[in-house]
């Protein structure tokens, strides 16, 4: 129960407080100066941090297999559900991405920083540094497939779709971060100068709070569309059937440290990321579904990221 106190109730407090700023203070133009803020300044700034301290010997690769093992068999399935449901061929992949990816930035950064400190951010940032590049790619792939007129150009879309991710503001961090480490185990005596570690430190410290606050007020300005219930069967897979299959292939597949097994759960017990929606409105297909799956499974995930952390037995630090 001190888990939920000392985690839940800081981490969906703080969004709160976005809500409300986002309904009354926050207008869309501001929202968007915040997010390019937190995302350009603030987030690279504390991966970088994070990452630096981490030697490449202490990474393990399994979790990328478990946690994208899950993903991916979720997100095949979840085609043939579509299709059953009556869902257009362009609205599939949207539902697939909103059963499947994490928002393991805005939220799930935070939601591990106090749940486990840096030792939890590694994991993370390592399920982060490829889920862009795994999915949103995937999923921008596929709806290129399904577009008129795009056949021609499949593979120079593909290649546009790998380079635009490569772009994405949390991956190149946390290479440079990992590079930087190897840096100044190779060369004796480098390293950042004070100065400029108190500045990354200074941001990195306003990063948590700055993205729940930019998570809350984004779901203030988005709202709930109609035709809700594909979104909810999205969410209670993204809920429910991902940290499941991330347990199951982590428990039983392979030996996963506990620590980092239970990073991976957690992360795929977050809700659907903005990104499901960004994508959305990119193709302009499955806007009303992306919206609400990532409102309907952002509400949900109090109860289930609460109930997460009972079974696996977390304590606040």
């Amino acid at each position: 129960m001190n888990a939920i106190v000392d985690i839940i109730v800081p981490v969906f407090g703080t969004m709160l407080v976005g809500w409300a700023l986002g309904r009354r203070l926050l207008t869309a133009e501001g929202l968007r100066g915040l997010t390019n803020v937190t995302f350009y300044a603030l987030f690279p700034a504390l991966l970088f941090r994070s990452m630096a301290k981490v030697r490449l010997e202490v990474l393990d690769l399994e979790i990328l297999l478990v946690f994208f093992g899950a993903s991916l068999l979720l997100y095949v399935l979840m085609f043939p559900l579509g299709r059953a449901m009556g869902m257009r061929s362009g609205d599939r992949p949207v539902f697939a991405l909103a059963g499947t990816f994490s928002n393991g930035v805005g939220i799930g950064i935070p939601f591990i920083s106090y749940a486990f400190g840096e030792a939890g951010l590694v994991p993370l940032l390592m399920i982060i540094s490829v889920n862009s590049l795994i999915l949103l790619t995937l999923s921008s792939f596929l709806l290129e497939v399904s577009s008129q007129g795009a056949r021609g150009r499949l593979l120079t879309k593909l290649g546009s779709a790998v380079v635009r991710m490569l772009k994405h503001p949390v991956i190149p961090p946390i290479f440079a971060g990992l590079l930087w480490a190897e840096l100044t185990d190779i060369v004796p005596g480098l390293a950042l100068p004070t100065v400029v570690d108190r500045v990354l430190q200074a941001l990195s410290l306003a990063a948590p709070p700055c993205g729940l606050i930019m998570a809350g007020a984004s779901l203030a300005h988005v709202g709930l569309k109609e035709h809700w219930q594909p979104a909810a069967v999205a969410t209670a897979l993204k809920l429910v059937a991902m940290p499941l299959l991330t347990w199951l292939a982590g428990r039983y597949l392979f030996s996963l440290d506990p620590l980092w097994l239970t990073v991976a759960i957690l992360n795929a017990a977050m809700p659907a990321g903005a990104n499901v929606y960004l994508i959305a409105q990119l193709y302009r297909t499955g806007v009303g579904l992306a919206t609400n799956a990532v409102v309907i499974s952002t509400a949900a995930s109090v109860l289930t990221l609460s109930i997460a952390l009972l079974l696996l037995g977390v304590q606040a630090r």
